[in-house]
């Protein structure tokens, strides 16, 4: 499109400006005629976009003042097209009157505009995807070198680094209960500025409110993001259960949940919130579920190490922890008595005549016998005491801080128990009788306060309750009158 040259005029106080001269192509493409502008510069500053009116009148009072070339883009309202971009190039003169006049000429320039816009757009999405990539990379290698027991540090910084890349507001981690009734807020991070909700009320049942229900089962079935782009458009019972759910009034303007999997199954979601209504990329839902499926491995991988680990440290007959748990922590207690002055008891426990009961009722017969003789143990210790099967027949139970009294009427009713536990297997009953040793780390000698001299005085003290007629304790005294 060809410039459009002309001369414009303000006058010496600024109050009146006009065109002496302007080419004719105004009339076409903003259908004001020429000679109107030689009366008075005003239909054409009236089509000026209201944006840019402003900043171009001071820049034409700039350049009277400093008489410096005159340049500006901005955007003119065109007969048939809406607005469009034009830049004036220009160089005042400053006439006798007082006056100043600009000879120049301004172009269309919407076609560049609109390729520096969309350069722009894709400098500005290249840089986005770059920034998602190294974040994923990021969160990716946190997760692939998780240690053991740090899930909720991760799980925290992952929250934070999405919140605060995708400029959300708020993002959590709800667990799914296994009926999909409840939901438990387990993680949250909130930006600056606002308000905290994960120390509120964080389960909430969502049977009742049906429509919630709905979307969030629709989200666990599709497998789909299930996006809320305006709460104050949602039906009663959403603004609602979210308002119970946060213990707080409805602030959030978007919510975004994001299934989270674990061994294949939907466990929980990752919601994210704003604020402020805006405009969402039309990708960001799937950007999410990429997220998600971060979030989702790492959970697997802490659910088999915690398997692994738990398979580790229990028996797998009776279910109770076995040695390679209970030694570390005999050495712990033996350290905290050595600094703290504490005191702990353990009972080394053996089933009579085992070897018998698997001769008369078979192998499956014995094994039913460790199982119900670990159901009386964990059903009589406290939730302070550790019970484990440390070998065998052999089981050990340790009372941490606890009186000598407390620990032999803790014994005797362990015997008792088993004196009279109804051992049934396969219609036939089953006598079965423990013997017990009993000691303490704080015991006459304290040069002798390790994990081995304790177990061996328990150890020695069991055989004495063997050799006494079985069915009976020992401890430091001797036999326990039970």
């Amino acid at each position: 499109m060809p410039g459009i040259l002309f001369a414009y005029s303000l006058s010496a106080d600024g109050k009146s400006h006009a065109f002496p001269y302007v080419s004719n192509h105004t009339q076409h493409l903003f259908g004001i005629d020429p000679e109107a502008l030689k009366e008075s510069a005003d239909p054409l500053f009236a089509i000026i976009h209201p944006e840019d009116a402003e900043g171009m009148e001071e820049s034409i009072r700039e350049s009277a003042r400093t008489l410096e070339p005159w340049q500006y883009r901005g955007r003119l309202h065109l007969l048939d097209n809406g607005y469009q971009w034009f830049e004036a190039l220009s160089r005042p003169t400053r006439e006798p009157d007082g006056s100043t006049v600009w000879y120049g000429q301004f172009h269309n320039i919407q076609h560049y505009k609109v390729l520096e816009q969309e350069l722009r757009a894709s400098e500005s999405e290249y840089s986005f995807q770059a920034g998602f990539q190294r974040l994923v990379a990021r969160l990716s290698t946190e997760f692939i070198n998780l240690g053991f027991g740090t899930i909720d540090e991760c799980i925290d910084e992952l929250l934070k680094s999405v919140g605060e890349f995708f400029s959300m507001d708020r993002s959590y981690l709800y667990a799914f209960s296994e009926d999909y009734t409840k939901i438990t807020k387990t993680h949250q991070w909130c930006r600056e500025g606002v308000p905290s909700l994960v120390d509120e009320d964080q389960t909430v049942s969502i049977d009742a409110y049906q429509c919630w229900r709905k979307q969030l089962l629709e989200m666990v079935q599709s497998n789909q993001v299930a996006h809320v782009e305006d709460v104050s458009d949602t039906p009663p019972d959403v603004a609602v259960i979210q308002a119970q759910s946060e213990s707080t009034s409805s602030d959030a303007a978007s919510v975004f949940c994001v299934p989270v999997r674990a061994k294949g199954d939907v466990v929980g979601f990752l919601g994210l919130d704003s604020l402020t209504p805006r405009k969402w990329r039309r990708d960001l839902h799937d950007l999410l579920v990429i997220v998600s499926s971060l979030l989702s491995g790492a959970l697997e991988r802490n659910l088999l190490e915690e398997q692994l680990l738990n398979q580790s440290i229990r028996d797998p007959m009776t279910g109770l922890h076995n040695r390679r748990y209970l030694m570390p922590r005999l050495s712990e207690l033996v350290e905290r008595a050595e600094r703290y002055d504490e005191n702990f008891t353990i009972a080394m426990l053996d089933i009579d005549h085992f070897k018998q009961i698997n001769d008369s009722v078979g192998h499956l017969g014995g094994d039913f016998v460790l199982r119900r003789f670990a159901d009386i143990l964990e059903d009589l210790i406290r939730a302070t005491d550790v019970v484990a099967r440390f070998g065998g027949e052999e089981f050990m139970v340790v009372f941490p801080g606890t009186e000598q009294s407390a620990v032999k009427q803790m014994i005797g009713r362990i015997l008792a128990a088993v004196r009279h536990g109804g051992f049934v297997f396969e219609g036939r009953a089953i006598p079965v009788t423990v013997s017990a040793g009993v000691a303490s780390v704080r015991e006459r000698d304290d040069r002798m306060m390790s994990v081995d001299a304790v177990i061996g005085r328990a150890d020695h003290r069991l055989y004495l309750a063997k050799q006494s007629g079985r069915d009976c304790a020992f401890d430091v005294s001797g036999p326990l009158g039970l």
